[in-house]
Parts: structure tokens; C-alpha cells; sequence
């Protein structure tokens, strides 16, 4: 008989949050999913009296992850200021104070989950515990990437890569050369990048924590684009790769973010250690090797049972 909640803050369409959903129920563990765009559907009361989540009282002692607190559409469809783009940001302050609850514990709490998110407080913070980062600048001024950067350099969104563009079509900016021509049309002061110095890498690598788990997986980058989610294939071509001195790296820094999980991605030089590159703390892992991917699910499932 189901006696426990697992709150699980996403869309049961997102596979990841699904596949957790799936494993946690045969340990009588009720699944409890919603976001701020399923929050007016699913019902919730949050007083001085406690919490309830779908007629689901969430007792001390619950578990929750903060998978997507909004849907990936969140920030491209309302008008600013409009009721809808108002009542949805309601809605997603209401999931932060959820997260706050004293009696549910959280894989990571929002406003570690916020700071996680900030790329170039990632940056920051992997090099203050001695990791290896990319020269990086973010300037309105082509004139000063150029002088920090030189020629060789990467560009990068800022914030998030996709967007919906005028016609309705959905759109995805990936990391790409930073060229001349990009510099000179470029309006960086308009939407912010991030421009990084080149590594010329032999392998990526993602690697990815859960508490204290965490598994590595790579590709050869000689075999795929600058950015290589821009090749289908690419997804498929992962295989598990033993890094101990990144893995403990990895580690470190989830732990300094606060964040029980992250996907990491790094990059391996033909000379030098491992450059720390990008933390996403609610990033993917289910298209890597089973071997990689399994013990990661496990333990996600196994924190959000109270069995961890």
C-alpha cells in the first residue's frame, strides 16, 4: 500500500522525471508531480497547517526533487505583464516557497538550484576550489573580447539557448566560433553572451553526481561538431569513461553549488589537466550508457524513498 510522497516538480512528458516516477511506485512511494504550469490542475493548500499536494498531505520526512520548476515554454510565449505572464510567475514563486517546507527534503533546494544556474557563477566557483576554467568574458565591447580573447575563441548564450522565433518555431542557439563577422554585427549588449577562449579538446566528457555517486561518460571530439548536440548521432555515441581526478573534481563543485545533482560537462586538452566547462543541475543523463546512467537513476530513486 502507498504510504509515502515524493514530491517531483516537472513534466511527466520529460523521460528523466518519468523513469523516477515509474521506479519509485513499486516501493510504495507516491509520486506527486507538478509544475507551474500543472499546479492549477493538480490542487494544493500551504498553510501555518502544513502542505497538501493533489489531496496528498506531504508529512515530515517527505522527499522532493526540483526536476523543471516551469515548463520549458515559460518565457516565450505571455506578454510581460500580461495576467497570464503574471499568474504564471505566481505560480512558480508558490513552488519556490513549496520547496522552502521545513518537513520535505529536497535533492536540491531552489534557491541553490537558482544560483547553480548562474553560468558564470559556476565558473567562478570552480575556480576558487582549483578547477581548471576557460578564459571567460561577457562585454557589450567587441574591442575588449577581441583583446582578451584573441582569435580563437567560442561564443556562448548567457542565459538560455532556446528561443521561439517569429514565425512560431521553436530554436536552439549552440556554441559556435566567434568570428569577426560575429563580432562586428553582433549586438552583445542587446542579448549577452558568453565568449570563452578556445580548448582544443581530445574527448568531452559528462559527467554526472547524485549525492555521492557520480559516472563519466565520453566521446572522441575529433568525431563530432564544436558543439556536439548539434549532431544526432552524437547522443548515442557516449560510452563510460573512468576519470577519478575529474570525477573528485565533480564532486567538489556540486558540493560548493549545494546541489545534489548536476550534469557536468568538461573537456579533456591534449595538453593539461581536464577544463571544468558548463553545470546544469537539471541536466540529462538517461541517453548515456546504461552503466553510467543506471546508478545515477538508482540513486535519485533511492534518495526521493528515504531509503538514502
Amino acid at each position: 500500500m502507498t504510504h509515502r510522497c515524493a514530491l517531483l516538480v516537472g513534466d511527466e512528458s520529460d523521460f528523466h522525471l518519468r523513469a523516477v516516477a515509474e521506479q519509485l511506485r513499486p516501493r510504495s512511494v507516491q509520486p506527486l508531480i507538478f509544475d507551474a504550469d500543472s499546479l492549477r490542475q493538480v490542487g494544493f493548500s500551504y498553510s501555518s497547517d502544513g502542505l497538501t499536494i493533489g489531496g496528498t498531505e506531504v508529512t515530515s520526512g517527505s522527499r522532493g526533487w526540483l526536476r523543471r520548476v516551469a515548463p520549458s515554454r515559460w518565457t516565450t510565449g505571455d506578454l510581460v505583464g500580461s495576467v497570464a505572464d503574471v499568474s504564471l510567475r505566481a505560480r512558480v514563486s508558490l513552488i519556490a516557497s513549496f520547496s522552502r517546507f521545513k518537513g520535505c527534503e529536497w535533492m536540491t533546494r531552489v534557491d541553490a538550484l537558482l544560483a547553480a544556474e548562474d553560468r558564470l557563477h559556476q565558473l567562478a566557483m570552480a575556480r576558487s576550489i582549483g578547477i581548471a576554467t576557460p578564459k571567460t568574458v561577457v562585454s557589450d565591447d567587441p574591442d575588449e573580447i577581441r583583446r582578451s580573447l584573441g582569435s580563437d575563441a567560442v561564443l556562448k548564450p548567457l542565459a538560455t539557448g532556446a528561443f521561439v522565433d517569429e514565425s512560431g518555431q521553436p530554436q536552439v542557439v549552440h556554441t559556435a566560433e566567434l568570428t569577426e563577422e560575429i563580432l562586428t554585427s553582433g549586438d552583445f549588449a542587446t542579448a549577452p553572451f558568453v565568449a570563452q577562449e578556445r580548448v582544443e579538446a581530445e574527448r568531452h566528457l559528462r559527467v554526472v553526481t547524485a549525492g555521492s555517486e557520480v559516472r563519466t561518460a565520453a566521446i572522441d571530439a575529433a568525431d563530432w561538431p564544436l558543439d556536439w548536440r548539434m549532431a544526432e548521432g552524437a547522443h548515442s555515441a557516449w560510452r563510460r569513461h573512468d576519470s577519478l581526478d575529474v570525477e573528485s573534481q565533480a564532486l567538489r563543485l556540486a558540493d560548493a553549488l549545494g546541489v545534489g545533482f548536476s550534469s557536468q560537462d568538461w573537456l579533456v586538452p591534449e595538453n593539461g589537466p581536464a577544463v571544468f566547462i558548463d553545470l546544469n543541475p537539471a541536466g540529462q543523463w538517461m541517453f548515456l550508457p546504461d552503466d553510467v546512467a543506471g546508478p545515477i537513476t538508482d540513486h535519485i530513486v533511492g534518495f526521493l524513498s528515504g531509503d538514502l
